[in-house]
């Protein structure tokens, strides 16, 4: 009897996971629903955020284009802002703990027509321990960060897309 309740159980507590919404940490949000093929415009495409918004949304399933007029939807991109502020000081007065910033704004539209997706922002905030004494391991350490930042930013905007479209 027992064999035949423990996949029972294990059957009712999967349909269970999967009816509430639980979603595995790193499933990616398909944007099949979107026009395609898309431009991204805004954005210099070998830039370090370019790169990854190209990555991120060819994952999320969104045929990409070069050429605007062949498009069917124009995500524009604007407003990319990248930015750290001091949080913290140490006891000789120097920086010691930073607040790291990436943002951008987003809208998505067809060509001829007004926005599909509004224009609206989306940002990444992190803090940064950064003593005076440890200067590049640090350096490193806030470029894998920036890197992380970006992604998450872009996951955010394909997120905020595919609930909006």
């Amino acid at each position: 009897m027992s064999n035949i309740l423990r996949p029972l159980s294990l059957l009712l507590l999967l349909v269970l996971l999967a009816g509430c919404g639980f979603h595995p940490r790193g499933q990616m949000t398909r944007l099949d629903g979107l026009p395609q093929p898309l431009a991204l415009t805004g954005i210099q495409p070998y830039s370090d955020l370019g790169l990854v918004l190209r990555e991120e949304l060819r994952a999320a399933g969104v045929a990409l284009t070069d050429d605007a007029q062949q498009a069917a939807g124009v995500l524009q991109i604007s407003d990319t802002r990248s930015a750290s502020r001091v949080l913290s000081l140490d006891s000789r007065n120097r920086a010691a703990e930073y607040e790291l910033t990436e943002s951008l704004r987003f809208s998505l539209h067809r060509p001829g027509q007004g926005p599909v997706v509004p224009p609206q922002r989306v940002r990444v905030i992190r803090s940064l321990y950064k003593p005076a004494d440890q200067v590049l391991g640090r350096s490193r350490e806030e470029q894998a960060l920036r890197e992380s930042m970006r992604r998450e930013l872009a996951q955010k905007m394909i997120r905020r897309l595919a609930a909006q479209y």
